[in-house]
Protein backbone atom coordinates (compact mmCIF):
# COMPACT_ATOMS: atom_id res chain seq x y z
CA UNK A 1 0.00 0.00 0.00
CA UNK A 2 2.87 2.11 1.09
CA UNK A 3 4.25 1.66 -2.20
CA UNK A 4 1.33 2.37 -4.40
CA UNK A 5 0.80 5.66 -2.09
CA UNK A 6 4.35 6.71 -3.23
CA UNK A 7 3.74 6.00 -6.64
CA UNK A 8 0.22 7.93 -7.10
CA UNK A 9 2.28 10.78 -5.39
CA UNK A 10 5.16 11.17 -7.98
CA UNK A 11 2.52 10.46 -10.54
CA UNK A 12 0.62 13.57 -9.29
CA UNK A 13 3.89 15.38 -9.02
CA UNK A 14 5.10 14.27 -12.07
CA UNK A 15 2.49 14.97 -14.64
CA UNK A 16 2.69 18.41 -14.86
CA UNK A 17 6.09 18.49 -15.57
CA UNK A 18 5.38 15.78 -18.43
CA UNK A 19 2.16 18.14 -19.71
CA UNK A 20 4.39 20.81 -19.38
CA UNK A 21 7.44 19.50 -21.62
CA UNK A 22 4.55 18.05 -24.35
CA UNK A 23 2.24 20.96 -24.76
CA UNK A 24 4.21 23.09 -27.41
CA UNK A 25 2.33 25.41 -29.53
CA UNK A 26 -1.25 26.31 -29.39
CA UNK A 27 -3.78 28.70 -31.64
CA UNK A 28 -6.49 29.69 -29.92
CA UNK A 29 -9.55 31.39 -31.26
CA UNK A 30 -9.84 35.19 -29.45
CA UNK A 31 -14.09 35.18 -30.22
CA UNK A 32 -15.59 38.67 -30.45
CA UNK A 33 -17.88 39.05 -27.92
CA UNK A 34 -17.64 39.81 -23.87
CA UNK A 35 -17.74 35.99 -22.52
CA UNK A 36 -15.71 34.63 -25.64
CA UNK A 37 -12.83 36.81 -24.90
CA UNK A 38 -13.13 36.11 -20.91
CA UNK A 39 -12.93 32.54 -21.55
CA UNK A 40 -10.28 32.78 -24.03
CA UNK A 41 -7.96 34.85 -21.34
CA UNK A 42 -8.80 32.56 -19.03
CA UNK A 43 -7.91 29.64 -21.52
CA UNK A 44 -4.51 31.16 -22.29
CA UNK A 45 -3.74 31.51 -18.78
CA UNK A 46 -4.24 27.87 -17.68
CA UNK A 47 -2.72 26.68 -20.75
CA UNK A 48 0.91 29.29 -20.48
CA UNK A 49 1.00 28.84 -16.57
CA UNK A 50 -0.46 25.29 -16.02
CA UNK A 51 0.64 23.73 -18.93
CA UNK A 52 3.47 25.78 -20.60
CA UNK A 53 2.06 26.28 -23.55
CA UNK A 54 3.35 28.62 -26.47
CA UNK A 55 -0.28 30.51 -26.87
CA UNK A 56 -1.32 32.55 -30.06
CA UNK A 57 -4.42 34.14 -30.33
CA UNK A 58 -6.06 34.69 -32.76
CA UNK A 59 -8.94 37.05 -33.55
CA UNK A 60 -12.28 35.51 -34.70
CA UNK A 61 -15.97 35.04 -34.78
CA UNK A 62 -18.39 32.06 -35.05
CA UNK A 63 -18.05 31.99 -38.72
CA UNK A 64 -14.72 32.68 -39.65
CA UNK A 65 -13.91 30.48 -36.77
CA UNK A 66 -15.84 27.27 -38.25
CA UNK A 67 -14.58 27.80 -41.85
CA UNK A 68 -11.00 28.08 -40.61
CA UNK A 69 -11.46 24.94 -38.70
CA UNK A 70 -12.98 23.01 -41.96
CA UNK A 71 -10.40 24.52 -44.03
CA UNK A 72 -6.69 24.45 -42.15
CA UNK A 73 -7.51 22.61 -39.14
CA UNK A 74 -6.41 25.65 -37.11
CA UNK A 75 -7.24 27.30 -34.33
CA UNK A 76 -6.19 24.09 -32.50
CA UNK A 77 -8.73 25.40 -29.51
CA UNK A 78 -12.15 27.37 -30.04
CA UNK A 79 -12.89 28.02 -26.33
CA UNK A 80 -16.75 28.91 -26.73
CA UNK A 81 -18.96 28.71 -29.60
CA UNK A 82 -22.53 29.44 -30.59
CA UNK A 83 -23.12 26.39 -33.02
CA UNK A 84 -27.15 26.91 -33.46
CA UNK A 85 -25.80 29.53 -36.41
CA UNK A 86 -22.74 27.44 -37.54
CA UNK A 87 -24.39 23.92 -38.96
CA UNK A 88 -20.94 23.19 -40.17
CA UNK A 89 -19.30 22.54 -36.39
CA UNK A 90 -22.09 19.32 -36.49
CA UNK A 91 -20.48 18.18 -39.71
CA UNK A 92 -17.00 18.86 -38.47
CA UNK A 93 -17.96 17.01 -35.13
CA UNK A 94 -19.49 13.62 -37.34
CA UNK A 95 -16.09 13.54 -38.84
CA UNK A 96 -13.80 13.38 -35.97
CA UNK A 97 -12.24 16.70 -36.99
CA UNK A 98 -13.05 18.97 -33.67
CA UNK A 99 -13.84 17.31 -30.61
CA UNK A 100 -16.04 18.88 -27.43
CA UNK A 101 -14.10 19.38 -24.68
CA UNK A 102 -16.61 20.80 -21.97
CA UNK A 103 -19.63 22.91 -21.89
CA UNK A 104 -18.36 26.34 -21.01
CA UNK A 105 -21.20 27.46 -19.10
CA UNK A 106 -23.02 25.25 -16.61
CA UNK A 107 -26.30 25.70 -17.53
CA UNK A 108 -25.68 25.93 -21.05
CA UNK A 109 -26.03 28.80 -22.66
CA UNK A 110 -29.35 30.50 -23.91
CA UNK A 111 -30.08 32.47 -27.35
CA UNK A 112 -33.50 34.22 -27.29
CA UNK A 113 -35.63 37.13 -28.39
CA UNK A 114 -36.63 39.23 -25.77
CA UNK A 115 -39.69 41.65 -25.43
CA UNK A 116 -40.52 43.54 -22.43
CA UNK A 117 -43.38 42.89 -20.40
CA UNK A 118 -44.76 45.98 -20.72
CA UNK A 119 -45.16 45.86 -24.39
CA UNK A 120 -46.48 42.83 -24.28
CA UNK A 121 -49.10 43.13 -21.85
CA UNK A 122 -50.10 46.25 -23.86
CA UNK A 123 -50.14 44.23 -27.32
CA UNK A 124 -50.30 40.64 -26.78
CA UNK A 125 -49.68 39.53 -30.18
CA UNK A 126 -45.70 40.63 -30.02
CA UNK A 127 -45.50 37.15 -27.30
CA UNK A 128 -44.84 35.82 -30.56
CA UNK A 129 -42.40 35.76 -33.46
CA UNK A 130 -44.99 36.05 -35.99
CA UNK A 131 -46.64 38.73 -33.98
CA UNK A 132 -43.65 40.83 -34.03
CA UNK A 133 -43.01 40.30 -37.51
CA UNK A 134 -46.22 41.57 -38.12
CA UNK A 135 -45.79 44.72 -36.23
CA UNK A 136 -42.87 45.81 -36.38
CA UNK A 137 -44.20 49.24 -35.52
CA UNK A 138 -45.26 48.43 -32.23
CA UNK A 139 -41.25 47.16 -31.26
CA UNK A 140 -40.27 50.71 -32.53
CA UNK A 141 -36.96 49.22 -34.70
CA UNK A 142 -35.34 48.30 -31.59
CA UNK A 143 -33.38 45.20 -32.11
CA UNK A 144 -30.09 44.22 -30.53
CA UNK A 145 -28.52 41.91 -32.39
CA UNK A 146 -25.53 39.34 -31.91
CA UNK A 147 -22.32 40.81 -32.66
CA UNK A 148 -20.51 40.61 -36.20
CA UNK A 149 -19.50 36.93 -37.29
CA UNK A 150 -21.76 35.29 -35.72
CA UNK A 151 -23.76 33.69 -38.76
Amino acid sequence: MKKLTLALAFGALTAPVAAHAECGEVSVAEMNWASGSIITKITEFLMVQGYGCDVTLVPSATTTAITSLAENNEPDVVPELWVNSAPAYFKLNEEGKVLKAADVFSEGGSENWWVPDYLVEEHPELATIEGILANPELVGGRFHNCPDGWG
